[in-house]
């Protein structure tokens, strides 16, 4: 388990996952670091942003402080997620790259790998062995977050944006689910009952579910999970398989459609942005929808008027659920290998600062901003935002996406939510399975598999929708795999094995 600065009110388990959970904020902060990492300079970052638009730098008074405690100045490109595939294909094109750079988890880039391979630094001798000693708050990253991201032919060139183990899931309106049944203990919970509550819920401008049109796996990720759908990825003495290719996903895209047919999903979810889908999750228009586990703090914060909830899994005729772990890491930051080796160690003392763990003075900037201009202590001791606060902050800036720390479970005021998730965390991250495919690399998939995972992700869009024949999946999943998918698996089997046999 990571460091921790302060006792937590509910204890976690490394080894499965369930976090250190914290019920109140600490009363007394401690320093995260012990100097200013930056030397005065100018760094242009870029990273994917789930926000809105931030304040320019002169106005932004969170900006400001950011770059008063990290002593540089950034030159701060945050883009939108539904932009940041196009983004980076015009960026890695180009010779006009930042100074650091946030590879974004969730999506596969064409051309990843040779990309940082070409143009980053290998930072292997500033981060293995003592010599991460110099970057204390990067060495309490679990080791798990380090093993996947970054690492090319033997180098580490990146620094991973660490998450926490459970990976996807059904996130929902508690207040209404539980007042038309639903009760998270209740393990006999079938899909049929699932179904029957979606009815319920759906009226009016208001739905049962919802989905994005930039992002496949808010359609089906959390239900195929409930429908024993494998994680991604699974293997058998050595052979891997794609999740396409189990019965059960089909199955799962069979019940989605059925309830696209009722008419119990977001009508214009084929055109809604996964942002606006949040936002019509916050305001009660959507009652479930998937997301992260990591979106706990942001969704409590954001709803009012109902708790907010990660589900437990319905029983899809009789099957045991599968809940998919997360990779461990929401991408990774890598460093323009331009830079000299003086401002690399430069870039992660910055990395190091942002990565101070909870109960520090750092982590408290970088998440709640400056107190009394960003938020306030309520009565129970909790950061609360200002008015201010609400639009400058962490999400529309995202230094978070350069680097944090190891996730605990807090959120200001919300006990409930918060006590609701540490439950959901005991229930369901003993039976998490991995993706045994993290950490091994494709070079079919850093080439080919973006337009591969779009051909596949429009069929199970166009399926669920009734656009296409449910007949249809084999062939898709066929094409898959003649157009690379057979060679992805292959290039994880030998990897796989070479990794087995060390």
């Amino acid at each position: 388990m990571p460091k921790a600065t302060v006792a937590p009110d509910l204890k976690g388990d490394a080894a499965t996952g369930i976090q250190d959970t914290y019920l109140k904020y600490p009363s007394k902060l401690a320093k995260g670091t012990s100097e200013t990492p930056g030397d005065g300079s100018t760094l242009k970052v870029l990273t994917i942003t789930y926000g809105t638009a931030p304040t320019p730098r002169g106005q932004n008074k969170y900006w400001q402080a950011m770059e008063k405690a990290l002593g540089v100045k950034i030159d701060f490109t945050p883009v939108a997620a539904a932009d940041y595939s196009a983004k980076m294909a015009t960026l890695m094109a180009s010779d006009d790259l930042p100074d650091v750079l946030n590879i974004a988890g969730g999506g596969t880039l064409p051309h990843e790998a040779p990309f940082v391979l070409k143009t980053m630094a290998n930072i292997s001798e500033f981060v293995s062995g003592d010599a991460i000693k110099d970057y204390p708050n990067l060495a309490n990253i679990p080791t798990a977050s380090w093993k996947a991201p970054g690492r090319f032919h033997g180098g580490i060139y990146g620094v991973p944006i660490p998450r926490a183990r459970p990976g996807l899931a059904l996130w929902i309106n508690g207040t209404n689910f539980e007042k038309n049944g639903y009760r998270p203990a209740n393990s006999g919970y079938s899909r049929d009952d699932f179904t029957r509550l979606l009815q319920e819920l759906t009226h009016g401008r208001q739905y049962g579910i919802g989905a994005s049109k930039d992002n496949a796996l808010n359609w089906f990720g959390a239900h195929a999970q409930f429908h024993a759908v494998p994680n991604q990825w699974s293997v058998s003495d050595g052979e891997f398989s794609t999740y396409y290719e189990s019965a059960h996903f089909k199955e799962t895209l069979n019940y989605l459609h059925t309830l696209w047919k009722q008419k119990q999903y977001y009508p214009d979810s084929t055109s809604t942005a996964t942002v606006d889908l949040k936002t019509q999750f916050y305001n009660g228009t959507v009652q479930s929808y998937t997301d992260g586990f990591g979106a706990l703090a942001a969704t409590l914060s954001q709803v009012h008027g109902f708790e907010a909830v990660p589900m437990t899994s319905y029983s899809a005729n009789g099957v045991a659920a599968t809940p998919w772990s997360g990779p461990g890491f929401a991408g990774y930051t890598v460093i323009n290998k331009k830079l000299s080796k003086s401002k690399i160690k430069m870039v992660l003392r910055v990395l190091d600062f942002l990565a101070s763990p909870f109960g520090t003075e750092e982590y408290e900037l970088l998440i709640f901003g400056v107190e009394g201009v960003h938020f306030t202590y309520n009565k129970n001791g909790d950061p609360t935002p200002t008015d201010l606060g609400k639009t400058e902050n962490v999400v529309n800036l995202p230094f978070y996406f350069l680097c944090n720390a190891p996730q605990v479970l807090y959120v200001p005021d919300a006990q409930v939510g918060v006590k609701a998730a540490y439950e959901w965390q005991r229930q369901t991250c003993p039976t998490l399975i991995t993706n045994p495919s993290v950490g091994l690399r494709s070079n079919t998939l850093s080439t080919t598999g973006a337009t591969l995972s779009q051909s596949v992700d429009d069929a199970i869009t166009g399926i669920i929708t009734g656009r296409q024949s449910l007949n249809s999946w084999d062939s898709v999943v066929s094409k898959w795999r003649s157009g690379g998918g057979d060679k992805i698996a292959a290039e994880y089997e030998a990897e796989y094995a070479a990794n087995t046999t060390k």
